[in-house]
């Protein structure tokens, strides 16, 4: 089976790189990708304010997803970083990042989560699919997730997509277009301050090949042959060798059998 490919901007809020954001988008357009943007709900984060805030961002937004030009996933809810914690995806590799949401108590990131989702939704961009700021979750924010209706997270160091605590996670493993495995479903990460013109000339040369690029939903919705956990396992055995070497194989267990629900 080919692989195929899905393309997701982070940190997309009113006050956003606009220019970098139309001309992507734009590409994406010209060659009918349809990407998934991770919208913050109350951006307070000062480090990602580069133009003045457009009023109308979340008409612009409404409008990409109901001419079906881009789909919509809750980034957050301010993309504030409190705490420092190992993500899902860093436990394999030993890395420890900030986090809005990781090591935060259950009740403290279900109202979190729960207020970012009323925002958008008040703004009819109510989305059913997570992407955490930094890439990083708990056990908490997944069963937040799961009681606040929300189906599938954008994150995860796997092959195919697979389920773990009731949420189907759809695999985000590069931040540009090399082949990293022969099969699969790869989800390219984007962030506009790095979009400058090697970058863009970059997407523009993968969107000229023959390669697969598939909406979000089009994978999340995968028959549930596609659910391979042998491949899965063994993709994430060829990144723990190239980020850290051989690892004892106890530590290699796969945390998000598939199928099986906590």
């Amino acid at each position: 089976m080919e692989v195929k490919y899905i393309y997701r901007i982070d940190d997309i809020h009113p006050a956003m790189m606009w220019s970098r954001f139309e001309r992507v988008m734009a590409m994406f357009q010209q060659r009918g990708v349809v990407p998934l943007l991770g919208v913050i709900p109350d951006n307070q984060d000062e480090s990602l304010q580069f133009d003045p805030p457009r009023e109308d961002f979340h008409q612009i937004m409404r409008t990409l997803v109901a001419e079906k030009r881009a789909e919509i996933a809750q980034h957050g809810y301010r993309h504030l970083y409190t705490t420092r914690q190992q993500s899902v995806n860093q436990r394999l590799y030993g890395r420890v990042s900030s986090s809005e949401f990781a090591g935060l108590p259950y009740e403290t990131q279900y109202q979190m989560i729960r207020d970012g989702q009323a925002m958008l939704r008040a703004q009819g961009l109510e989305s059913d699919i997570w992407m955490a700021p930094s890439h990083t979750s708990d056990d908490n924010t997944f069963r937040a997730l799961k009681k606040l209706g929300f189906r599938y997270v954008t994150d995860g160091v796997a092959v195919y997509p697979y389920r773990h605590h009731g949420l189907i996670f759809v695999p985000q493993q590069n931040w540009q277009s090399q082949k990293p495995f022969p099969v699969g479903v790869f989800t390219i990460c984007l962030h506009l301050d790095d979009l400058e013109e090697a970058a863009m000339k970059e997407i523009e040369d993968h969107l000229k090949t023959n390669d697969v690029m598939v909406p979000f939903s089009q994978v999340a919705s995968l028959p549930r042959q596609w659910y391979h956990g042998p491949l899965n396992s063994l993709f994430k055995l060829k990144r723990v060798i190239y980020h850290r070497g051989v690892r004892p194989l106890r530590a290699m267990k796969h945390q998000s059998v598939v199928d099986q629900e906590r």
